[in-house]
């Protein structure tokens, strides 16, 4: 008789299939699987993008996440919190004024008028490199930074931006003060509007939608 290996013809599964045996299932202990077409797997990516797409699939990843921020707001060690805290601010419906560094070059006056700008992003990657130690009141003063600079550019009290700015701003003290166990703080007093010589588009951080500070 001929000796074969398990993969060798005369026992792969087209010489079982002409003999009339079951097709093998398990090969050394590992069950052998049949891939996917490559029409089912793009299908599949379709209907899995369509799903996140939908406003409540959205809506309820949101949810998800201020629950696990809100958690963390509360439980975590001092940076922690103040990443939470982060997070909350982040995850408002305004927030894409604030997320990214204001494009100087799209903007050419904002740093006639804004002497360091701020943004979310660039407090998220600081929080991440370590850059403020334990020093909750130094994240603190970057995150009023980036509400403070937008009212700042944006000074009249009708700009969305603005808007945007002084209720982030009075969201953020709330949340701090939580973070640091005092509850519900007293809530400070909007940063005022400030007039200008002349009055600045709209967009990010007051220059460029999605920018901030």
């Amino acid at each position: 008789p001929v000796l074969t290996s398990a993969w060798s013809s005369a026992s792969g599964p087209s010489s079982r299939a002409a003999a009339g045996l079951p097709r093998r299932r398990r090969m050394s202990g590992l069950r052998v699987r049949t891939p996917k077409k490559a029409k089912d797997n793009y299908d599949e990516a379709i209907e899995e993008y369509e799903r996140e797409q939908n406003p409540k699939a959205i809506k309820n990843r949101v949810r998800k996440a201020q629950k696990a921020a809100e958690q963390a707001l509360v439980t975590g060690d001092k940076m922690a919190r103040c990443g939470a805290a982060l997070k909350l601010l982040g995850l408002r419906d305004d927030a894409y004024w604030f997320q990214e560094p204001v494009p100087v070059g799209e903007v050419p006056d904002y740093l006639d008028i804004v002497e360091e700008p701020m943004d979310f992003r660039t407090i998220a990657g600081r929080l991440a490199g370590g850059e403020y130690g334990d020093d909750a009141l130094a994240f603190a003063s970057d995150v009023r930074k980036v509400f403070t600079n937008a009212v700042k550019y944006n000074w009249s009290p009708d700009h969305p931006c603005n808007i945007a700015a002084r209720a982030g701003l009075r969201e953020f003290e709330q949340l701090f003060a939580r973070a640091n166990g005092n509850g519900s703080a007293p809530k400070p007093p909007p940063p005022a509007a400030q007039p200008h010589k002349k009055r600045h588009r709209e967009g990010g951080g007051g220059a460029v939608a999605g920018s901030s500070s």
